[in-house]
């Protein structure tokens, strides 16, 4: 192909790579504005949710099933917490330092219903048999928290085996409710409580905010259409002659 005084004749080989891997890294870039997209919606919903009034799940009895209604929503609990047992969810590290966020089982007040809410996270320590030192308010309390879904870390290579660490301290690889439910004989609501910081009876909550992160997925994608770009643009360079 000749275009006034130059020439354009690529090869074949280096052509079909082109054409392999540039809609390849066009395609990595636009995934990474959609997941862009994706992170940008889950912070305004959440923003939206904590920025309404806190709801009474002790009062808001028609509402606490519903999960989509509650998702990031911002609830107050009446209640006790379970003295009978804490469940530790392996695998988590804060600030560089291995341990577990801790959930324990707590019933509302006046109504034969219980939820699981994370306390928060503790450190391992030096030996992974011996148990962590978790304390249990045994009082009436009322605590803020978050409604959320339960958190989908953890990969289970077998079945999800509880290991009993102590009276009442039991540790998983990954949280299920319906396993938790079967372990503790009793029936949970369908998400779980994460305790605001102000919130007594906890430990270390440094929580991340979800839907942060947009800007990484930003930066992924303009390297991917960095890198198609250049690509192109060596193509056209090394392909294109001026005419003798």
């Amino acid at each position: 192909m000749r275009i006034a005084s130059w020439e354009f004749n690529p090869s074949l080989w280096p052509t079909l790579a082109v054409l392999l891997v540039l809609p390849l890294f066009l395609s990595l870039g636009f995934w990474q504005l959609d997941r862009a997209e994706q992170k940008r919606t889950l912070h305004h919903e959440f923003e939206e949710r904590q920025g309404a009034s806190v709801i009474s799940l002790n009062k808001e009895n028609t509402l606490r099933n519903d999960f989509a209604e509650l998702h990031w929503q911002k609830v107050s609990i009446e209640g006790t917490f379970s003295r009978e047992i804490n469940i530790l969810l392996d695998n988590q590290v804060v600030r560089g330092v291995a341990g577990y966020f801790v959930y324990t089982p707590f019933k509302l007040k006046e109504w034969d219903t219980q939820v699981l809410v994370n306390r928060g996270w503790v450190p391992a320590g030096d030996s992974r048999d011996k148990p962590p030192d978790i304390e249990v308010d045994k009082d009436v309390l009322q605590i803020i928290g978050s409604v959320k879904s339960p958190p989908k870390t953890g990969i289970l290579l077998a079945e999800n085996i509880v290991e009993r660490l102590g009276k009442g301290i039991v540790r998983v690889q990954k949280l299920e409710l319906a396993g938790i439910e079967k372990l503790l004989k009793l029936e949970l609501l369908p998400y779980i409580i994460r305790m605001n910081p102000e919130s007594p009876s906890g430990f270390v909550r440094q929580w991340v905010v979800p839907g942060s992160g947009e800007e990484k997925h930003l930066g992924y994608a303009f390297q991917w259409f960095a890198m198609a770009t250049a690509i192109f643009v060596i193509y056209l360079i090394l392909n294109i002659k001026r005419a003798k």
